[in-house]
């Protein structure tokens, strides 16, 4: 009972600041609340969430996303795991490299975006690679750049922690037994950063899915390339619907936890090695 009555405080701040908002965005969800008139309320149960899951927009929303999660969040583990095998063997410059690395994912989230789409539709990128008209979809692969330029730093200092734990001795032994470059990283260090390798892919597809700057910033209407959360954006502020835009928040919730639940038994140290 002593355990309980010291986590009765964060428990109840827990339910605070998150059960009670998912709550209410259920129970908005379940009506039809026009932003405009707030007090206009009438009760359809599911029926904005048929309409929703029925609408071809909402799947290749969701195909979308999930191609931005997969592509940034693979750019970022392959260019993290570089970095992050660079720094190890930078040990005086270790607390310098550290602040350099984590300097883009400081800066916010629409300025990355501006900046890298401005790149390709105008800037450097365009003039290096001779670029003309690019596009909503290039627009959005450059968004989906800046996104990988802005959290590689973090997902490098992940598996830096992750690296660390990799023993020199049995790296040595390794070695002494013939492994080569490709065993000795498949069989010593993938299982000993594994635990980090499964944080960062989670904690950085996650915050790939929830990006909302990027898209919103090239978003066309003449394009069909759209993300659920440009979608929910467009429902509670393009379209003033308070029920369409809760709905679509938590089928988004829903998406996210889906995702979740996929990437932690997939990053498993069982599944890797």
């Amino acid at each position: 009972m002593r355990g309980w009555r010291w986590l009765a405080p964060a428990i109840l701040v827990l339910l605070v600041v998150t059960v009670w908002p998912i709550a209410r965005l259920v129970w908005t969800s379940l009506h039809t609340q026009p932003l405009t008139h707030p007090d206009d309320r009438s009760f359809v149960g599911l029926d904005t969430y048929v309409d929703v899951l029925t609408t071809r927009s909402w799947w290749i929303a969701v195909a979308a996303t999930l191609a931005i999660v997969a592509a940034a969040v693979l750019l970022q583990l392959v260019l993290g795991l570089a970095f992050a095998a660079a720094i190890r063997r930078l040990t005086l410059l270790w607390p310098v490299t550290r602040v350099l690395v984590l300097l883009p994912f400081t800066m916010l989230s629409v300025v990355s975006a501006v900046m890298w789409r401005d790149a390709v539709t105008t800037g450097f990128a365009a003039a290096w690679f001779d670029l003309d008209d690019v596009g909503a979809t290039g627009q959005l692969v450059a968004v989906v750049l800046g996104e990988v330029w802005r959290g590689t730093g973090i997902t490098a200092v992940i598996l830096l922690a992750g690296l660390l734990r990799v023993s020199t001795s049995l790296m040595a032994s390794a070695v002494a037994d013939g492994a080569t470059a490709w065993q000795r990283f498949r069989l010593v260090v993938l299982p000993a950063m594994a635990p980090a390798l499964a944080v960062a892919t989670t904690y950085r597809a996650l915050d790939a899915l929830r990006m909302l700057e990027g898209p919103l910033l090239v978003d066309d209407p003449r394009a069909d390339v759209r993300t659920v959360p440009a979608l929910v954006w467009d429902a509670t502020f393009s379209r003033f619907e308070l029920g369409l835009g809760a709905a679509t928040s938590v089928l988004l919730l829903l998406f996210a936890a889906v995702l979740a639940a996929v990437l932690v038994p997939l990053t498993r140290v069982r599944r890797i090695v």
